[in-house]
């Protein structure tokens, strides 16, 4: 096995932490690399499966002999498995949106669902790109056009009649 060289540096006395020159002694230890687990990989996989967040996977796992302790090391050993069960899993579930969006019964809420899902997500729509025109009910006496309120602020009497016409 690969070993790891680790330097490690400590007081030679309690004394010498308070002195302003301490003196620190030099320790080589050698740590063993970390072995790949398939115990491990099954018990990472079997979490992502279930949609456990990845801090609480580390923790879960630490009483697994050869068990990652840091994220860093979680991702280095284990990434590649993680990441391929996460886009088999995505892989699954968006084919089954897709097929509930095409072959789905029209009638069914579900299917309904699924097509909203995947416009939203694919397709770019969102409910306020929708435009609903709505009817409204207005009072023909309040009604006025434009060119009516114009001349109305200019001064002039829209209501009274045509002196040309009545004569």
């Amino acid at each position: 096995m690969e070993l790891l060289h680790h330097l490690v540096y400590f007081q030679s006395s309690a004394y010498a932490r308070w002195r302003k020159h301490s003196n620190y002694r030099k320790i080589v230890v050698m740590l063993e690399k970390l072995p790949y687990s398939k115990l491990v990989e099954k018990a990472v996989i079997e979490m992502i499966q279930g949609g456990v967040p990845i801090r609480q996977i580390i923790t879960s796992i630490q009483h697994l002999n050869d068990a990652p302790r840091s994220l860093s090391t979680l991702y280095k050993h284990y990434g590649p498995a993680m990441e391929a069960e996460r886009t088999r899993i995505n892989g699954a579930v968006g084919k089954r949106v897709i097929d509930q969006a095409l072959y789905g019964d029209v009638q069914d809420g579900i299917t309904w669902k699924s097509q909203e899902l995947f416009l939203r997500s694919k397709g770019g729509w969102s409910p306020q790109n929708t435009t609903n025109e709505v009817d409204q009910e207005v009072d023909p006496e309040l009604d006025v056009s434009a060119a009516d309120q114009l001349m109305n602020m200019l001064g002039f009497d829209t209501d009274e009649p045509d002196e040309k016409n009545n004569g």
